[in-house]
């Protein structure tokens, strides 16, 4: 049975090419995130990458939709995109910990707004589970910026993830079944506030061919550093790959 990360990398690659006047990558990514959780090791992964844009339509890696406004200044979106975040108890360090409920992925879909001035640009996002998993509400408000040095593009970012209670209770909670099956202690989160920094870079090779890097840090609220399930302060994510244009 394909996962819910293997289905949407699937639907990415059989996407419709609506003209060819669209912008058109294909690549390969790999990524490296450290958990949260108290397991005995990090998730890291390498995956075929496709961005497509047609201005009406568009595919950025796991996140796809439609643009509903876009010019220079104004991108209005509906999207959906593939959250990442899952607790394997298979892979907990403790007895403890292989003793909870799994926590999966899942696909959350909504809308985002970016304004771009001279400045810099302004993203605000709302979304929500719509595979029921934790059925939970993501909200995400940045700033960003685009440098460009030559052939070297980088955007860093600064911004806060909002995550409601059904959200925050299913990844980190712990429910009364679990705790008198695991030992640890019962533990019922509200929602979170998550501040991070992030920095891309893009360096074009040749007129086809560009790589990429990235890193992202997570500073994680009390909220979530209480719960029995976490250790640690922060997550961070890299990712490094390469893309063909055509």
């Amino acid at each position: 049975m394909k996962t819910p990360k293997q289905i949407v990398v699937f639907l990415v690659l059989l996407a419709p090419v609506y003209g060819w006047a669209a912008d058109i990558a294909l690549g390969i990514g790999g990524f490296l995130t450290t958990s949260p959780y108290k397991v005995d090791r990090d998730d890291h992964s390498v995956w075929p990458v496709i961005n497509y844009d047609d201005d009406t339509w568009y595919i950025q890696g796991d996140d796809a939709g439609r643009y509903l406004m876009n010019d220079d200044a104004n991108e209005l979106k509906l999207k959906a995109f593939f959250l990442d975040q899952e607790y394997k108890s298979s892979r907990g360090s403790t007895t403890a910990m292989r003793r909870l409920n799994d926590r999966r992925s899942t696909v959350m879909s909504g809308i985002s707004y970016q304004r771009t001035t001279p400045i810099g640009a302004v993203h605000v996002q709302l979304a929500g589970d719509i595979l029921n998993n934790s059925q939970g509400v993501l909200a995400n408000i940045s700033y960003l910026n685009q440098v460009r040095l030559g052939m070297l593009t980088v955007i860093p970012e600064f911004g806060v993830d909002g995550a409601n209670g059904q959200q925050t209770r299913y990844y980190y909670g712990v429910s009364s079944m679990e705790a008198r099956r695991s030992g640890l202690s019962e533990y019922r989160p509200s929602a979170n506030i998550t501040p991070y920094v992030s920095l891309t870079a893009d360096y074009k090779l040749t007129e086809r061919w560009d790589t990429y890097a990235s890193a992202r840090g997570n500073f994680l609220p009390s909220t979530v550093r209480d719960s029995p399930m976490v250790d640690g302060d922060e997550i961070y994510a890299f990712s490094l790959g390469i893309n063909y244009n055509f």
